[in-house]
């Protein structure tokens, strides 16, 4: 080899192991980057103080508002925090026209045609275009304010959709899905619990079935999924990244760790390799979404119900949890305080001093916690709980997520928001508890700001 050739080599080498080093440092630089993202993103959801729930911001139009009303509520109680601002619950799609024909089919044997499917879809807002048009329009009237979506963790359609990739899952396919116990050869009560006996179990809670109905998987509307079913995580996964590409800042999970829980209590071992499994499962959905809003270049806020702090493994990487009062304290009008420094304590424990958002939780029963807030105080208890709630809780430094407006009051409730529709609203006469609401959060939104404005090194609220 002449030495002409040999010194080319030479420096093709060492530009080979410039090039890689630069890299090298470049993915170290990014790793920074990142770290710094997440650092600033937390700060600044430290900092937040006054959050609203308002669960659809899609559907103004059925209550006879549009999005500016929304944005003057917003305005007006300083939020800062949009909680569960889209609530997947059924397929959603791009728009009302996109529904797939087998979606439609599905839906007509409930005595609905094609037609009326698509103008109750519009009316409703409950599609992706409307959520992105409505994030886009609140970010530009309240730059800053950060918006949660809410995606499920307990439930798959017996037929759904992807919205990422646009597959649509049979009943076969979700069925599939579905937790079976016999996958970790589980009993229950001294007897094998079958797939269909779990699915059954769930399917009552959820009014999926009725009480002494016998359990048929082929007719049942949905069921309860996997979390350690790859198919499955695909799929909740696709539910939170088009949320984000509609432009939400974060993604709250329900029930994302209840496979766990559930699996613990039945097996009455919380070290079983079917909790171990299911924990560590749901806990990597917390990884894969922020990895995926870092691909987008934005920091995603992700978080779920602080029951995590129950299990002995490491804490999910989560940016905030929630927690909720007991239907009996709202009723009593009276939070037992011992309980919650229990919960208090064990949270911080396991999850340090992380954001936690306290919130009127609802469920199918008018027997829940929101259930119990509508159909059994009248307007008078409603104002006062919140006033107690919200002093409460902001002395243990937790957010007192205000009810503004939605959650399922239950589908056996009476008293209903404009007598129609039993979604709370905090302005329906029947309620009318925003002026309370709108008194709260000027004075923990004067609070704030002038903490902010004395400590200069505290970041100030949204706008400032």
């Amino acid at each position: 080899m002449n030495n002409k050739l040999l010194n080319e080599i030479t420096v093709l080498i060492l530009v080979i192991f410039l090039f890689l080093g630069s890299f090298g440092g470049q993915a170290k630089l990014f790793g920074q980057e990142i770290n710094l993202d997440k650092q600033k993103a937390r700060a600044k959801l430290s900092q937040v103080k006054i959050a609203s729930l308002y669960e659809n911001i899609t559907e103004v139009k059925a209550f006879g508002r549009n999005l500016e009303d929304a944005v003057n509520q917003f305005k007006e109680t300083g939020t800062e925090f949009i909680f569960r601002g889209f609530w997947l619950w059924s397929p959603a799609f791009e728009t009302p026209e996109d529904i797939p024909f087998e979606i439609l089919k599905l839906a007509e044997t409930k005595n609905l045609d094609s037609a009326q499917i698509v103008k109750f879809i519009k009316e409703r807002g409950y599609f992706y275009k409307c959520l992105s048009d409505s994030v886009t329009g609140i970010k530009k009237e309240i730059p800053g304010i950060i918006f949660c979506g809410a995606i499920p963790g307990q439930k798959v359609n017996s037929i759904d959709y992807n919205p990422v990739t646009g597959k649509i899952l049979t009943r076969e396919e979700a069925w599939r899905m579905s937790l079976d116990p016999q996958k970790w050869r589980i009993n229950f009560r001294g007897k094998p619990l079958t797939k269909e006996g779990f699915q059954k179990l769930f399917g009552l809670t959820h009014l999926w079935i009725k009480k002494f109905q016998a359990y048929d998987w082929s007719k049942a509307p949905a069921y309860f999924p996997d979390i350690t079913n790859p198919d499955y995580q695909e799929l909740l996964l696709s539910w939170a990244k088009k949320q984000i590409d509609c432009g939400a800042d974060a993604i709250w999970i329900d029930m994302q760790f209840s496979q766990a829980s559930m699996l613990a209590r039945i097996t009455k071992d919380v070290n079983h390799p079917a909790v171990k499994e299911s924990y560590e499962a749901a806990a990597k959905i917390v990884d894969r979404i922020h990895a995926y809003g870092l691909e987008k270049g934005r920091y995603i806020y992700v978080g779920s119900w602080s029951m995590v702090s129950w299990f002995p493994y490491p804490a999910p990487d989560f940016d905030f949890v929630t927690i909720s009062p007991l239907p009996q304290e709202i009723q009593k009008l009276k939070l037992d305080e011992k309980e919650w420094e229990k919960r208090c304590s064990r949270i911080k424990q396991k999850l340090g001093d992380i954001p936690v958002l306290v919130f009127i939780d609802w469920a199918s029963s008018s027997k829940t916690q929101l259930g119990v807030f509508s159909q059994y105080l009248n307007k008078k208890k409603q104002n006062e709980f919140l006033r107690i709630a919200d002093d409460f809780f902001t002395k243990k430094g937790y957010i007192f997520v205000y009810p503004v407006h939605g959650g399922w009051m239950g589908q056996d409730a009476k008293v209903l928001s404009y007598g129609q529709f039993k979604v709370y609203d905090s302005l329906a006469p029947e309620f009318d508890t925003y002026e309370t609401i709108k008194e709260l959060s000027l004075i923990k939104a004067g609070e704030h700001l002038n903490k902010s404005t004395n400590n200069k090194d505290e970041i100030a609220p949204y706008g400032q």
